[in-house]
């Protein structure tokens, strides 16, 4: 598996992943695209023999970080890929002062792996997803310095 910066020729594959992960809830293509161009977006990608695997959109504002989306296909779950795609997002920013997330209170094997990663729940946001409707865990990671967050 390989990480890579998303590029247009991803587009196609990127919106398939997220129909299949997230139904009705999916962005759309023109969502999509906006998110990839956003000058303080970085939206990577997990490619295994030639197609994509995963999915990663991150934003950083001045020391604070956004992990806005992240998918992997139902298949290649539990093997890391995540991870992966989480640790080179954060890896790679501008040195965030703190990175922050949203996740369905029921995504108990999301919720574990963010905390496994060294994010707190910090707060919920009521009602915040739709179809079904469902609150959100607010989490964070907070870093002290550049050594804490190289070792993530």
């Amino acid at each position: 598996m390989k990480i890579v910066t998303m590029t247009a020729e991803h587009l196609g594959e990127v919106k398939a992943l997220l129909d299949v992960c997230f139904g009705e809830s999916a962005w759309s293509m023109d969502s999509l695209r906006s998110q990839m161009e956003k000058a303080d977006s970085h939206c990577t990608v997990a490619i295994e023999q030639d197609s994509v695997i995963g999915f990663l959109a991150f934003e950083q504002v001045l020391d604070e970080g956004s992990i806005i989306e992240v998918a992997v296909a139902p298949d290649c779950r539990r093997k890391g890929i995540a991870k992966a795609l989480i640790t080179q997002a954060i890896q790679s920013a501008d040195e965030p002062a703190a990175v922050f997330l949203e996740v369905r209170e029921s995504n108990a094997p999301a919720v574990s792996l963010y905390e496994s990663l060294g994010f707190e729940q910090i707060g919920e946001r009521k009602d915040y997803y739709d179809r079904p409707k469902e609150n959100a865990i607010i989490m964070r990671k907070n870093y002290e310095n550049t050594c804490n967050r190289k070792q993530l």
